[in-house]
Order: structure tokens, then sequence, then C-alpha cells
């Protein structure tokens, strides 16, 4: 078996896999059934030929496999194990889930096993799912980095009279008019063979719209849509965001696709909790800014593009404190996006339905970042400017000035917030404008890449046009920022600041490399590097180059082929 890995969405990977000279796209399906009740789908067919024991997929004589007394060939479920129980690699090159049969009654148990074999020398190998796959848990599977799933579930739905759909299981005898058009369901007819047809093709269909959500980054919306109709996947993709947060983060890209957030599982997507902690543990206001001004989201992203944003920071400048007035967005999912920080993902990339009520654990999110903030920054002036959206905020916090009324947006509510910001007796010789934005692009860097982002801006000046401006130092470019990007770009002199920091840095062998770096080049690579970052490449503290890393760092050090780092300029 050859697995080569081509894109990976989270732990879910596209890749392909050779059996036998054949080759299929992954995720895929693996026909294995029994000589009388086999289900042919397009993916690799396992066999004991294909597959050595211990882990062997042959179909006879284990505790999973039945033959009744008829020979028909029927399969049932067994509780001591599936002939995939051994949770080690072996000379196929597959690893299995351990005990699949049994752990499929106990969330914790499954959810312990991706952990285990995600968090080991096995991440690179192929993993093999039995029993669970069913069609509207393709998603989840393959979401949990499984990426070969046999089609046993649509055997024993077949012979059960169940009909399988990807939003769940139907009783084949209660189906007035068939709600699918494929070959066997235009037929109309409900014997085993028309089913198991009918499966097999749902199923099919279901794992080419699994593998188009990771090539688009769309896996985790596709998931949280299908988890409403089975509460083993709502269990399941709940404690995997509970307890694997870790794990999850480690391979979710720093700079993702735009998404929806509709659902109460969104709140707890990888890279929305990890926003969450970096503006705890990372963030701090730009130096000089002493009034905080808390505002409402809008439905256009950047909010700076917004009408009503327009009209707020309208008000600001018109009062003269724009200087010292820092302004921070309340919203969910994400809680509180500074203003600086609009760009950077998944700030200006998500969609969430607007009702203008929130709900208790929203509300829970929302208070403990604002008073993190309010506490932790020491801000002279706190106003609250949020209008309806007021409730979950203003009652966390103390000591601060309501302008809004009902409408934040209102002729009123805006001219009572352009007072009470010129009224306020503060020393408002901040920065100028320039400095304001170092100050700003500071925040930026230091949420990018934490204490080296500091590093990055210490004696750099702004060159350009706010967003799309250059960090320059001694006459040298070291980076620069986009609005398309919304992250810093660095050059090789900015690489040389990560060396030095000892941050942010993939370590090579002595040599340069052309074109792009591959993993086998790789000897170790910071723990903190994600999918998407901007890495430096180096030999003992040397820079050799810069780039954008596509592998997680755990990846980069085991892997033996595939890139490692995109790179952007060499040495």
């Amino acid at each position: 078996v050859r697995f080569d890995l081509l894109g990976r969405d989270g732990l879910a990977r596209r890749g392909v896999i050779e059996i036998d000279g054949q080759e299929y796209p992954t995720p895929t399906l693996a026909t294995i059934g029994t000589e009388k009740l086999r289900v042919e789908c397009k993916g690799p067919r396992l066999t004991y030929e294909n597959i050595s024991e211990p882990g062997g997929l042959s179909v006879s004589g284990s505790s999973f496999f039945d033959t009744d007394s008829q020979g028909d060939g029927a399969i049932r479920v067994g509780f001591r194990g599936s002939p995939y129980s051994d949770a080690r690699t072996d000379k196929s090159g597959f690893v299995f889930l351990d005990n699949i049969s049994s752990i499929m009654l106990d969330s914790s148990r499954f959810v312990e096993q991706i952990v285990k074999l995600k968090s080991s020398n096995s991440l690179l190998r192929p993993l093999l799912c039995s029993v669970a796959g069913f069609p509207h848990r393709l998603a989840f599977l393959a979401y949990c980095g499984v990426d070969v799933i046999d089609t046993i579930p649509l055997v024993m739905a077949a012979r059960n009279g169940q009909y399988l759909t990807n939003h769940g299981i139907i009783d084949a005898s209660s189906i007035k008019e068939m709600p699918c058009s494929c070959e066997a369901c235009e037929s109309d007819r409900r014997d085993l063979d028309h089913l198991l047809r009918h499966n097999q093709s749902a199923a099919e269909s279901e794992i080419r719209l699994v593998r188009h959500a990771i090539d688009h980054g769309k896996l985790r919306e596709l998931v949280e849509s299908r988890v409403r109709c089975d509460p083993w996947l709502v269990q399941n993709l709940r404690l995997m965001d509970l307890t694997a947060y870790q794990l999850q983060e480690m391979h979710a890209p720093i700079k993702g696709a735009p998404f929806h957030a509709g659902s109460k599982e969104s709140l707890n997507r990888p890279d929305i909790t990890r926003w969450k902690m970096r503006i705890q543990e990372r963030y701090h206001r730009p130096e000089g800014t002493k009034i905080l001004v808390l505002i409402p989201c809008s439905a256009r992203k950047p909010y700076s593009l917004s009408k009503s944003h327009k009209r707020f920071r309208e008000a600001i400048l018109t009062s003269g404190k724009a200087p010292i007035v820092h302004e921070v967005i309340v919203t969910s999912p994400l809680g509180i996006v500074p203003r600086e920080l609009e760009l950077f993902y998944p700030a200006k990339d998500y969609d969430i339905p607007v009702t203008g009520h929130w709900d208790r654990d929203e509300k829970h999110m929302v208070q403990e970042l604002v008073s993190w903030l309010v506490s932790s920054e020491k801000y002279d002036l706190v106003i609250s400017h949020l209008g309806d959206e007021q409730e979950p905020v203003n009652s966390s916090i103390s000591d601060f000035v309501d302008t809004s009324g009902g409408d934040p947006g209102a002729r009123d509510s805006l001219n009572r917030l352009q007072e009470v910001l010129r009224d306020f007796d503060v020393d408002d010789r901040g920065p100028v404008r320039r400095s304001r934005n170092l100050e700003e692009l500071r925040s930026i860097c230091r949420f990018q890449f934490g204490p080296a982002g500091n590093a990055l801006c210490d004696g750099a000046a702004i060159m350009g046009r706010w967003p799309n401006v250059r960090m320059v130092r001694d006459g040298q470019q070291i980076g620069m920022l986009t609005a398309e990007r919304g992250m810093i770009s660095l050059t090789l002199e900015g690489g040389k600041v990560l060396a030095d920091a000892g941050s942010y840095c993939v370590e090579i062998d002595d040599f340069k490399p052309k074109g792009n770096l591959f993993a086998v080049g790789v000897k170790k690579a910071d723990g903190e590097i994600r999918i998407g970052d901007d890495v430096a490449i180096v030999h003992r503290k040397e820079v050799r180059a810069v780039g954008v890393a596509r592998m997680s760092p755990v990846e980069m050090e085991l892997a033996q082929r595939g890139e490692a780092v995109h790179i952007r300029h060499a040495a």
C-alpha cells in the first residue's frame, strides 16, 4: 500500500492510496462483504490477499462475520472486536481503529482512539474504519482523519430493510415515494438487491461530496449539517471539540475558507476557539489608546466597509479623540474583534444568522471576553455603543458609559457618542497617525507570531496606505500586510528576526533550498507553526529561506515526502 497526501482540511486528508497497482482517491469506500452479498464500490476491494494478519480483512472465521444456516451471507455486528481490531500498523501499511464495534457504544472511547492514533507515529498511515460508515456519518469520520471506510453498514442496512440517506436512516417499508433518483430507486422496488444498490449509490455520492468539501476547506460546515440527524454524531463532535481541541487545533490552518457559523457546534470550531484563546494569551491594545468603544458587528466583512461602521468611525473622528480611541467589535462566535485584527482569519471570513437574540452560551462567551479585556487593558474610559446587543455585555462590566440607546446607528446615538468622547477630560496627546498604524501592526504581529511579533516591529517604520503597508527597518523591508491575506508576509530580513527569537522556525540540514522545501529535508519544526503560517527556514540560526507552512509541525518531522513549506524568498 502506498499513501500520498495531496491536501488537508484539519485532520481530514485528501490523497491517493495505491493498492495492487490501482490508485483510489481518499477518503474512499472499500468493498467488503460475503461471496453472495458484496457491495461493489469504486474504492479498493479489501480482502485477505490485500491485508495481511494481524488485523486481516478476511471475511470468514472472525467474530465480526457470521453466515446463517441458509448460507446467504448474513452479516451481524459482534462486540468482541472487528477483524480490524488491531490498533497497530500491519504489513499492509493500514492503521485500524481498535474494537470499533464496541466503541461505537461509547463516544468517549471513540474520541480517545482518534487522539491516540493521530498523536502517534501512525499519523501518516491510512486509517481504516469498519461498521460506522453509514452515508450520514462519512463526513464526520473523514473529519476525524479516517481515510478508508468499508461498506459493511450498507449490507447490514439492506438486510434490515433500511434505506440510507445522507441525513439518516429510513425504514424502507415506510417510503411512499422514493426520495432518490438513482437507478435502483427509479425501479421503485424494495427488495434486498435494490436496497443495497441504492445504499451504495447514496454512500458513493456522499463520499464524493466529502472529498469536495475537503478540497475547498468546507468539511466542518458539512459535518455540522449532518450531525443533527444522529445523536452519536452530536456526542462525538462535541467531545472532539471539548477533549481533542489541541489535536484539532494543531492541524487547523491559520487561514481557512470563509464559512457559515449557523449552529451551536460552530461556537467550538477549532479555529474559533483558537481565536478566543489567542486574544487572551497574545493580545494587548495598541499603545497610546485610552478609551474603549464597544460596537456591534455588521453583516458585511471586513466591518469597516459596512455603512454602520463608517458612521461609527465618522462620529469618533469628529470628536477629535480618534488617536486614543480603541474600537472593539462584539460578535458571536468570536466574542470580540479589535478593529486592527478585523482582517485576520476568521474575523472577516465568517457569516452568522442575525436574530438580535443571544443564547446562553453566546452570552457567557461574550461576557467572559469583554470582562477580560476591560480588566486586563485598564482603559481610562469604557463606552458601550451596542444598542439592542448591550444586554449580555453591560451586565458584565461596571464603570462605563452607554451612548447607544436602542439603535447605535441612529443620529441621536451617534451624537451622544461624539459628545461623550469630546467632553471626556483625558490627556489626548497620543501617537501621531503613523505611530498608531505601527502600534496596530504590532498587535497583528503579536497575534500572529506571539512574543516574536514585538521584535518584528521594534525600530520599524510603516510605508504605504493602511491596510496595504510595508514594514521597513534600516531601509530594508522585513514584512508586508495586505488586505486580502490579513496577515504579515515576511521577507528574508523578517525571517532573521524570527530566527533570533527562536520562533516559527523550521530547521534543516546544511543545504540551500531550491524551489520548495519538502518534508524529507526537515530536521525539526517549531511546535507553534500551523498550516498557513509564515515561517523561517534555518540551519543553525542562519536563515536560508522564508515561506508558508503546508504541513503541521509534527507532519513535517514525520513525513518523508510532500511539500512542508512553500518558499517565498530564498537566500
